[in-house]
């Protein structure tokens, strides 16, 4: 059954779909992720503090136990193993995420080997306690020239997590008004040295719009601003506070379910004199598909 369920049992009646069972809720909550190009869903989870820390409908990459018990503190030393050759800077990895009084979400901020450094512990985790990688949405992003600005695909941004950035050449066109010059160490660097660094950079420094996704971002080390970054964060509801035309569009398919399970896929089907043909072949009609529209991935941003 996916992480994603967009209609609680004690929501049914009120939504008009008193007899829905959880594999019909299960099968619609899928449609609607489908639609919106959202496979992590619309719902977040929070850490022991209540703050948002991973997307629900996620499934990690990989997990590994924690080989020691690990105290809060900063820059915290863990051994990955040789999982740590599929990580990088920045990433952010969930502890504990079976225990909700200690679920956290932690920054890597280096790697050496199969150590790995994780930039602030807030919580006590035992021996053996889980580390999962690949719980929050991550993207990489093209910053505009000369604006220290970038937009996340997915809204309501409610977290940004961490944050990594890098200086390389302008785009074509752009090398008589690029901020860094082509006769200098950066430059030296890219040219001999191979692609530039990826470098975290002071998430609480940054500033986001919730609502629009619009991200700022501070400038690096060099005090010039990135060529691009990539961002962790989560996005979406609890469901609490899921809007009340998701839960409607979920009900709307649960509905359509329903009314045609010998169906399926099928647009139209004939029995001797009697013929059905359905309007559509998709379950989701044009009125359920603006109800969702809102929440769908932006594909240019």
């Amino acid at each position: 059954m996916p992480s994603s369920v967009y209609l609680q049992s004690s929501d049914y009646a009120a939504f008009g779909v008193p007899t829905a069972t959880a594999d019909q809720v299960a099968a619609a909550s899928t449609l609607i992720d489908a639609y919106l190009c959202r496979p992590e869903g619309l719902i977040w989870m929070p850490d022991a503090n209540g703050l948002p820390a991973y997307m629900k409908g996620l499934d990690p990459t990989f997990a590994f136990p924690l080989p020691a018990a690990i105290a809060p503190g900063l820059n915290v030393p863990v051994n990955a193993g040789p999982q740590a050759a599929m990580l990088e800077v920045g990433d952010v990895v969930v502890l504990d995420r079976a225990t909700p009084a200690a679920v956290e979400a932690c920054v890597i901020a280096s790697i050496t080997g199969t150590a790995v450094l994780l930039q602030q512990v807030l919580f006590a985790h035992a021996s053996g306690a889980t580390v999962e990688t690949d719980m929050v949405i991550k993207e990489q992003r093209r910053i505009p020239d000369g604006r220290p600005l970038t937009s996340a695909s997915r809204r309501p941004l409610m977290r940004l997590i961490a944050g990594t950035g890098r200086y390389g050449y302008g785009r074509r066109g752009d090398s008589n008004r690029y901020n860094l010059e082509d006769f200098n160490l950066i430059a030296s660097l890219q040219k001999f040295g191979g692609p530039p660094a990826w470098e975290l950079f002071n998430v609480t420094a940054a500033g986001f719009d919730a609502a629009t996704g619009n991200v700022w971002v501070p400038a690096g080390i060099l005090l010039a601003y990135y060529t691009e970054v990539k961002l962790r964060y989560v996005a979406g509801y609890q469901y609490v506070n899921l809007p009340a035309q998701v839960k409607t569009a979920c009900a709307s398919l649960i509905q359509a379910i329903q009314a045609t399970p010998e169906m399926g896929d099928m647009k139209k089907y004939r029995a001797g004199d009697t013929e059905i043909e359905r309007f559509s072949a998709s379950q989701i009609n044009p009125d359920t598909r603006r109800k969702l529209d809102p929440f769908r991935v932006l594909a240019f941003v």
